[in-house]
């Protein structure tokens, strides 16, 4: 199925930041639309590693791909990671979202009950489900995209126009 890669991007440093999407951009095309950055007040899990306060912003990219390739996506995103390391800990953290007119989806190195294993040590999860006309949050939906539904609900909009030319 034909998706739009986004990227959720966490930082602590602005310039960390931009060298990292300097590097998406070399592989994933033009970032075309993204939310202002916002913090992350309920996000402890990350501090440890990254230091606070960490800033965190969607970006869609004039990417698309098939579903297949999200686990091999993922991989070169933690590639991206380890380059930009700093002491053994990320400066950005990545996470490829593939959306498309039913679904979002996010590739993780977490695993949960509710994920499902497409490669060693990488799950999917499915963020939001499309319906009665808007995207739906799980349980298991993460607070930031329950908060930019209608971000995400604005770029399914676009994304189904664009494939249906």
């Amino acid at each position: 199925m034909k998706s739009l890669l986004l990227f959720a991007l966490m930082w602590k440093e602005e310039n960390k930041l931009k060298t990292v999407e300097k590097h998406l951009l070399k592989f994933y095309g033009n970032f075309v639309e993204e939310t202002n950055p916002f913090s992350l007040p309920y996000c402890e899990y990350y501090t440890k590693e990254m230091g606070s306060p960490l800033y965190k912003k969607f970006v869609v990219t004039s990417f698309i791909t098939e579903q297949k390739n999200l686990a091999n996506i993922k991989k070169h995103c933690m590639f991206i990671e380890d380059k930009y390391k700093i002491n053994g800990n990320r400066t950005v953290n990545i996470d490829p979202i593939l959306l498309d007119t039913e679904k979002v989806l996010v590739a993780t190195k977490k695993y949960r009950g509710n994920r499902i294993q497409i490669d060693k040590n990488l799950f999917l999860e499915l963020e939001l489900w499309f319906h009665n006309g808007s995207f739906q949050p799980f349980l298991w939906t993460y607070l930031d995209y329950k908060e930019y539904i209608p971000f995400f609900n604005k770029i399914r909009k676009g994304f189904k126009k664009l494939i249906s030319c």
